[in-house]
């Protein structure tokens, strides 16, 4: 069996960790149990954000998204994820790409890059890997909820 690897952002698996107007659900986003039953290992970006506001025992605010200092913090949560999906890739495994929630912005990328998805792709370019990118957009019906797999699916040549 063909082994393949998503790079999912945290808020796809807890959707708890976003404001209320920003969840799409109570749990995590329903695409996940649909990955995982086609075998998809799913590697999660932190919630780095968080970390980061704990160290500061503060609120982190954009000014400190963009200091060295964070975008080091960041590096040293992304290296070791990107060296590991690197490990797998080596050995045979398929990656898929990165899929995001549109409604997280500490790591979206539309409408624009949060720093922890620069760091993201700028490792895994680093890397010679090609990062195939998709986004769970925000306000999704209950309907549409249930079709993003499938939107998911074909993106993917499932």
């Amino acid at each position: 069996m063909d082994k393949k690897i998503m790079v999912v952002t945290h808020s796809i698996l807890n959707q708890l960790a976003l404001a209320e107007d920003k969840r799409l659900t109570e749990g995590p986003i329903p695409v996940i149990k649909d990955l995982t039953d086609l075998n998809v290992q799913l590697v999660q970006i932190p919630n780095i954000d968080n970390y980061y506001s704990l160290k500061l025992e503060r609120e982190i605010t954009e000014e400190d998204r963009n200091t060295e200092e964070f975008k080091e913090y960041t590096r040293q949560f992304i290296l070791p994820l990107v060296n590991d999906v690197m490990d797998h890739v080596k050995k045979g495994a398929k990656f898929l790409g990165v899929l995001s929630y549109r409604g997280d912005n500490t790591q979206s990328v539309e409408p624009q890059n949060s720093p922890i998805m620069v760091e993201v792709f700028r490792l895994f370019d680093r890397k010679c890997m090609i990062t195939p990118y998709y986004e769970i957009k925000e306000n999704l019906s209950a309907e549409d909820i249930d079709l993003l797999i499938t939107d998911v699916m074909d993106a993917l040549d499932f």
